[in-house]
Order: structure tokens, then C-alpha cells, then sequence
């Protein structure tokens, strides 16, 4: 019903903030327990169609097959970063959230927070 628009919505007895509100709730629960099972994979699920979709645009038939090919190349030169920077092997999920955490700030600051 939200997708109606808010006008719509509130004529069918929505009650369209706290519906938005539970949207963002569940949406934001679920990506962090997808995060917590997954781990590593996790932020690269998260960062690397952001940055595919940056590239080369929002046509999925182009999107999800530069999606996989951007997040086997990105996993890749982590993997190599974690084992080339020192004596002992860096886990994988600090070079991530190094990279993932300033990429999401920067997307927020530079759409606003709209996608």
C-alpha cells in the first residue's frame, strides 16, 4: 500500500510513518543478521553492487553479472592485501569494513541519503 503514495496510503487507514518505520526496522535487522551469519561475504554483498552500480548504471541485465564480476575481483585483491601486508595474515573482515565503512559514508554524503 506505501507504494501507492503516502496521500493513498493514508486514505486506506495506513498509518504511513510507522509502517515506514517497521519497513526500515526490518530491512535494517535483517541486513545485520545477514551480515552476522555470513561474516566476510557479508560487506561485500553490501559494498560491491554500490559500486557496480556506480559504474555501470542501474540496467540489471548489466548490473548483476558486473556485480559478480566486481565482487570476485574485489574479494580477490583483499584476500591478497590480507596476506601481503605483514609477517602474520590480517583477517579478511578488518580490510573490509577499512574499505566498506568510508565507501558507505562517502554514498551517503554524496547522494544525501537517497539512492
Amino acid at each position: 500500500v506505501l507504494s501507492l503514495g503516502d496521500s493513498e496510503a493514508t486514505t486506506l487507514g495506513v498509518n504511513v510513518t510507522l509502517s515506514r518505520w517497521i519497513a526500515i526496522a526490518a530491512a535494517t535487522v535483517s541486513t545485520a543478521a545477514a551480515v552476522s551469519v555470513a561474516g566476510v561475504v557479508g560487506w561485500v554483498g553490501l559494498v560491491v553492487p554500490h559500486m557496480a552500480r556506480m559504474i555501470v548504471g542501474v540496467d540489471h541485465r548489466r548490473l548483476l553479472p558486473a556485480s559478480a564480476a566486481f565482487g570476485a575481483v574485489y574479494l580477490a585483491l583483499i584476500d591478497n592485501l590480507a596476506r601481503n601486508m605483514s609477517a602474520g595474515e590480517i583477517p579478511l573482515g578488518i580490510l573490509n569494513a577499512i574499505v566498506g565503512a568510508p565507501f558507505f559514508a562517502l554514498l551517503l554524503r554524496r547522494t544525501g541519503g537517497k539512492w
